[in-house]
């Protein structure tokens, strides 16, 4: 789990001001309280040093990395998704087990990078691909794939699926479905029902989908309605997809298609199997 922070302040004729774990801030004042030349230092192996300033820990994968900057030039990332995993690796220098997103963010500040403006499809992008899991409390932590991140010469593994969107799914997400004009936040956790990441199959998606829509009073979705949320909650169901993905939840009657016009509602049978998909992971 990440660390509770402190807030270090350090004024004169340089002034440094950050929020760092207390294990770092410990390492700090016995540096600045030890006698000049007895071999103190923030730097090597057995050194714990703030956020930008760099870091070590035995549980960190790959070299120790000194800023934000260096560790989305050292990973190679290009795609938003890979930046939040280099950059999410680079936070748990500090000592955590996981990240959290608000930490990531600020670290694509101090990197003088714009976090992306759909930062949970990008997220759920890294967790299907393999490069995150999440953990508790809506955590996260990069998994064995990511081994050697900082070590140079890293490549990220190949997406079979073309970094995540379809060409289909992209042109959907161009523009908002007028059925979620009121809504401005798109959560991906749902209470009594897993998170969307864990939906591994696509009928699964549009189950949830489906569901997100009946919580917020939408009776039914369209195909390009489901394809645009499913795209911007993370693992998009192209439109051409659709037909063959709720065909499985249809004949077990767990949605049903509407007789008026060509939407697709959730079954009170579909709300119950949806309870029990990823309750196991």
């Amino acid at each position: 789990m990440s660390q509770n922070p402190v807030k270090l302040s350090i004024t004169g004729k340089i002034s440094y001001e950050d929020e760092i774990t207390i294990a770092q801030a410990a390492k700090i004042i016995t540096f600045l309280n030890a006698d000049e030349g007895n071999g103190a230092s923030l730097t090597g192996d057995s050194a714990e040093v703030p956020g930008d300033l760099g870091g070590s820990d035995p549980k960190n994968r790959g070299n120790a990395i000194a800023s934000a900057r260096e560790a989305l030039d050292i990973s190679g990332a290009k795609t938003n998704p890979e930046k939040i995993v280099a950059l999410g690796q680079y936070v748990m220098q500090d000592g955590g087990d996981t990240f959290k997103v608000e930490d990531v963010k600020t670290r694509f500040r101090r990197a003088r990078e714009t976090p992306p403006a759909n930062f949970t499809r990008d997220l759920g992008v890294a967790v299907r691909e393999g490069w995150l899991a999440e953990g508790d409390d809506g955590e996260y932590y990069v998994t064995n794939k990511i081994d050697g991140i900082f070590d140079g010469g890293f490549k990220f593994p190949k997406s079979a699926s073309g970094g995540g969107r379809t060409r289909s799914a992209a042109k959907t997400a161009k523009e908002k479905p007028e059925v979620f004009s009121t809504i401005d936040e798109f959560p991906t956790r749902m209470d009594g029902v897993a998170s969307y990441a864990k939906m591994k199959s696509e009928g699964n998606r549009v189950l949830w989908a489906l569901q997100f829509a009946k919580n917020r009073g939408i009776r039914g979705l369209s195909n390009k309605d489901i394809a645009w949320l499913t795209d911007h909650l993370g693992a998009g169901v192209p439109s051409g997809n659709i037909a063959g993905a709720v065909r499985g939840p249809r004949s077990s009657g767990y949605l049903n298609p509407s007789t008026t016009d060509k939407t697709v509602r959730i079954t009170e049978d579909g709300e119950a199997y949806l309870k029990t998909v990823g309750a196991e992971s």
